[in-house]
């Protein structure tokens, strides 16, 4: 039987987590005949390498790959070239998945008129939940009701099935933007899916589709939220194909400052109830802010590396 799609995940220095995340991968409800594995090693310190020898050992349809040039986009290509199915998902290498979740995939495929399409995570609570953590921090789910067009919204590039002939016709993610190593950065999946739908292809949402994302150690405090929303500003230029200006970015300085006392009242408000806490408080009153202050900067240094090059 040839396999119909190939399950990407890029993965660095996560060698406590894949002993976790990759046997749901393995313990589908469908055999491994219908599907491959490749894993992307970029560049990891750690024992993943070792780790993932073993499993390549235990596994006969996976395949394990190094890509040595860092970033997140950069492995994401690297998987896409050796891919040798017509689809390709990409799964996040810190998410546990159902055990129908390929069964799920293939009858997405057979079914649907998308070229691209995602699904849902929700939070994976290994390290515990503070009280003041909500779910919708770490889900995208209630976008839609059933498997339909995603008109304005994105899906998630942690669950994310597309054509690899669709793929290949872009280059695949750009490698401008997205993570690197430590370094937090977004947007290489949403750039894509900005110039699919500038072209005319549809995207697909299906909220039955599942996936578990962990819920890091390292995101249970206000501190990342404040600084996730930074770097998600910084790179919005690029990601959303705008140029800056001198008069856009104070534009957004001024809206900023207005926002600021738009989400203190808000957000203030919102203390009188017993579920809302201060650490909530903190992350409705500043993250909008810290947005678009991260969009100042990011739009300052794009003028300023503009100018330099002339």
């Amino acid at each position: 039987m040839n396999p119909k799609l190939t399950v990407i995940v890029c993965t660095y220095n996560r060698g406590d987590l894949i002993t976790e995340t990759l046997p749901t991968l393995f313990k589908q409800d469908i055999s491994q005949n219908h599907f491959n594995v490749i894993i992307v090693n970029n560049n990891s310190t750690d024992q993943t390498g070792d780790i993932l020898q073993k499993f390549s050992v235990e596994n006969s349809n996976l395949t394990v790959i190094e890509e040595k040039e860092q970033g997140l986009s950069h492995a994401k290509n690297t998987g896409m070239r050796h891919a040798e199915t017509d689809w390709i998902v990409y799964l996040d290498d810190d998410a546990k998945v159902p055990v129908d979740f390929i069964r799920k995939v293939l009858s997405n495929i057979d079914s649907s008129k998308f070229s691209c399409f995602g699904g849902v995570y929700l939070p994976w609570y290994k390290y515990g939940k503070p009280r003041w953590y909500k779910d919708n921090y770490s889900s995208n789910s209630n976008k839609l009701v059933e498997f339909g067009v995603l008109k304005t919204d994105y899906i998630s590039g942690g669950i994310m099935a597309i054509k690899k002939n669709l793929l290949l016709k872009y280059n695949g993610f750009s490698t401008a933007v997205g993570m690197k190593g430590n370094n937090i950065a977004y947007g290489e999946e949403t750039l894509l899916q900005i110039k699919l739908r500038q072209d005319g292809y549809e995207i697909g949402y299906d909220p039955n589709w599942i996936i578990y994302h962990l819920v890091g150690k390292y995101k249970l405090s206000v501190w990342w939220f404040l600084k996730s929303s930074y770097a998600s500003g910084k790179d919005s230029w690029i990601v959303y194909q705008m140029q800056p200006s001198i008069g856009k970015l104070c534009l957004y300085l001024f809206r900023s400052v207005k926002l600021f006392f738009i989400n203190l009242y808000k957000s203030t408000r919102e203390l009188l109830n017993s579920d809302y806490y201060v650490q909530n408080w903190i992350i409705d009153l500043l993250r909008p802010t810290i947005i678009m202050h991260g969009q100042i900067i990011g739009g300052i240094k794009l003028i300023f590396s503009k100018n330099v090059k002339k």
